[in-house]
């Protein structure tokens, strides 16, 4: 789909970040633009001398965007740093915030041999599918040693973020809502009160004492799988740049997107067998997650608006997010009344 904020970079300016933020003397050889992401402009580069790598590019500045997509490029250079050593992640090879080099923020990352899940899956036997459910459920598991002080997103102006989860989660609810009358955006009805909703959830939320690194963007698609001699593995996960601070049950909403988490059994044992027991899913911890999913469908009921998605595709997301999140609208209000 067409995205506003995936703005092209041109050879040269490809060529001045492979020289100076990778520190790379040898020549651009062939470069291919990746166009799965819907936020920034990414490419595959290859040096004359074999080397591989990616180069993700942010918006120009002034780019309509929603509020928590301001200073996405440094959230995920960020994550990938405190996530690097705990769970597999493409290793970082540059990053250029400066806009000296460029107008732009920019990232360079290891090139990973495998493929996405969302692509490579069909072709894949079930054992492998399988397996790589239960490494991913073990990577869930372990992300949760990575721990921070403040909930929300950890951005210069602290404007998202809170000293408790709830207050944090309340503040992130309310900005995408204010995005949402911005950009003109009809939401479902009730959908509104969300932030009530959440303070309302307070009893629930508040069991989330300790802020964990929460990548919230591990759908198929941002999970990449390698063929070996056992068959399929994840290799490492991408796109970290909508991670937050926050309750780790979070991950579920797009783990298991669209779907109940509750039958991703081989997630589920795969995250058991290494945290050392099962993952709570309880009442309270269903209710936390349907205060999880309503924000996820929210933000993707939203984002097509400023990126200006166009297209049958677009208008099918867009479609089925709004559905889901009314869904959830009503599960929160059955669970809080």
């Amino acid at each position: 789909m067409h995205s506003r904020t995936k703005v092209d970079l041109g050879r040269p300016d490809l060529e001045t970040v492979v020289r100076e933020v990778v520190g790379s003397a040898s020549p651009v050889e062939h470069v291919r633009e990746l166009t799965d992401g819907m936020f920034n402009a990414a490419y595959a580069v290859r040096t004359a001398d074999g080397r591989e790598m990616v180069v993700k590019v942010a918006p120009p500045v002034g780019t309509p965007v929603l509020s928590y997509e301001h200073d996405l490029m440094r959230a995920e250079a960020d994550f990938f740093h405190r996530a690097s050593g705990v769970i597999p992640v493409p290793a970082v090879l540059g990053v250029d915030l400066t806009r000296t080099r460029l107008d732009r923020d920019v990232l360079v990352l290891e090139h990973l041999r495998g493929r996405p899940l969302a692509a490579a899956r069909r072709g894949m036997p079930a054992a492998d599918r399988a397996a790589v459910e239960r490494d991913l459920g073990a990577l869930v598991a372990r992300l949760r040693a990575v721990t921070g002080t403040r909930f929300g997103y950890d951005r210069p102006d602290g404007a998202l973020s809170g000293a408790t989860w709830t207050e944090a989660l309340a503040a992130m609810v309310a900005a995408l809502l204010a995005d949402a009358d911005r950009y003109g955006v009809r939401l479902p009805a009730r959908v509104g009160a969300l932030p009530e909703r959440v303070r309302a959830a307070e009893p629930e939320l508040s069991a989330v004492r300790v802020p964990v690194l929460t990548h919230f963007d591990l759908w198929a698609g941002n999970v990449f799988v390698v063929p070996g001699e056992h068959g399929h593995r994840l290799e490492a996960v991408v796109d970290g740049e909508r991670a937050f601070w926050g309750d780790p049950l979070a991950e579920l909403a797009s783990t298991a997107l669209f779907r109940d988490p509750a039958r991703a059994t081989d997630f589920l044992a795969g995250f058991a067998e290494t945290a050392g027991s099962p993952l709570d899913l309880g009442p309270g911890a269903q209710l936390r997650l349907a205060l999880y999913r309503a924000y996820l469908y929210l933000i993707m009921t939203v984002e097509g608006a400023p990126r200006g998605y166009r297209g049958a595709e677009a208008r099918l997301l867009g479609a089925y997010a709004r559905h889901r999140l009314a869904r959830e609208v009503r599960v929160l209000d059955r669970a809080l009344h």
